[in-house]
């Protein structure tokens, strides 16, 4: 068995550990209670599919793949960024914004 086939052999079982790694993840983002543990498990799951496409780039030797798991990268990172601003104002309590208003009004 030649090197080649060897290296072969381990992306592709590296690919088959994602996608489990991925499928787990997913069932923990769908049962997870909290909505702090959805963002996390939505976080996890783009991370562990560019890590994937890392892989399936040195697999096929092909570097343009590469710079699409950056742009995913960059495109995960602003979507984290939004559901966790949604999930802020969303989900303060009502009573800390009271306050902050009522503070607000006080001090001019």
């Amino acid at each position: 068995m030649s090197v080649e086939t060897a290296y072969r052999l381990l992306f592709q079982g590296t690919l088959i550990v994602l996608s489990a790694m991925v499928i787990v993840a997913l069932i923990r983002t769908v049962t997870g209670r909290l909505t702090v543990d959805k963002i996390i498990g939505i976080n996890l799951i783009s991370t562990i599919v560019v890590i994937a496409i890392c892989v399936l780039a040195v697999l096929f030797q092909e570097n343009y793949i590469v710079d699409i798991a950056m742009v995913y990268v960059m495109i995960s990172f602003v979507a984290v960024m939004i559901l966790c601003k949604i999930y802020i104002n969303l989900f303060a309590a009502p009573g800390n914004r009271k306050q902050r208003k009522g503070r607000e009004r006080h001090d001019d």
